[in-house]
C-alpha cells in the first residue's frame, strides 16, 4: 500500500496532468513548453497590431518607447530602457531615429548635465494620440473575441507569472 506522502504526490500529479495535459515529471514537447506558448501567444496578439504599426511606420520597439513617453514626460535613458523593456544599446540606436523623425526630443538633465532626458515632441504626441485610438479598437476586438472575463483572467495569470520574478515591478491595469 502506498504511503500517505506518495498518495498525495500521485493525486497532485494527476491534478497537474488534468490541468496542463502533461504529467509534471515528464518532458513536454517543445511546442507545449510554457516559454514557447507564451511566445506564440505574444505573436498571435502582435499579429493584430503589426499592420497598425506598419501603417504609421513605427516598429514594435518604437511604439513601446512612445507609450512610455506618453505616460512619463522627460525620462532619462536608463529609466526609459527599463520601462520599455529595451536593451540600452538598442535604445541608444532607436532614440536618434525617433528624434530624426521629430517624434521625440532630448534635453539635458538638470540634475546631471552629462545625462539627457527624452520626451515626446508635439508631433510625437499627435502620432501617439492617433495610434492609441486605433490600438484601443484592436484591444476591444480582442476582448470581444476572447471575452472580457477570460481576458481579465489572462492578465491576472500573467501578472502571477511575472510576480515570480523577484526583480519584477508590478504593472498597472491598462
Amino acid at each position: 500500500m502506498p504511503s500517505a506522502k506518495k498518495t498525495s504526490v500521485i493525486k497532485r500529479n494527476a491534478a497537474d496532468t488534468a490541468l496542463t495535459g502533461f504529467a509534471p515529471m515528464t518532458s513536454r514537447s517543445f511546442e507545449r513548453s510554457l516559454p514557447m506558448l507564451l511566445m506564440r501567444a505574444r505573436d498571435a496578439v502582435m499579429q493584430r497590431f503589426r499592420p497598425h504599426l506598419r501603417e504609421h511606420d513605427v516598429t514594435e520597439q518604437q511604439w513601446r518607447i512612445l507609450r512610455v513617453l506618453a505616460e512619463q514626460h522627460g525620462i532619462d535613458m536608463q529609466s526609459l530602457a527599463e520601462r520599455s523593456y529595451i536593451q540600452a544599446a538598442s535604445l541608444s540606436r532607436t532614440i536618434p531615429l525617433l528624434e530624426g523623425r521629430g517624434l521625440v526630443e532630448r534635453s539635458p538633465d538638470p540634475a546631471d548635465q552629462r545625462r539627457s532626458r527624452v520626451s515626446l515632441s508635439k508631433a510625437g504626441r499627435t502620432l501617439f494620440d492617433a495610434m492609441v485610438q486605433e490600438s484601443a479598437e484592436i484591444y476591444a476586438q480582442l476582448e470581444t473575441e476572447i471575452g472580457g472575463p477570460q481576458l481579465r483572467e489572462i492578465y491576472r495569470m500573467l501578472d502571477g507569472l511575472i510576480a515570480l520574478d523577484p526583480g519584477a515591478t508590478a504593472a498597472s491595469d491598462d
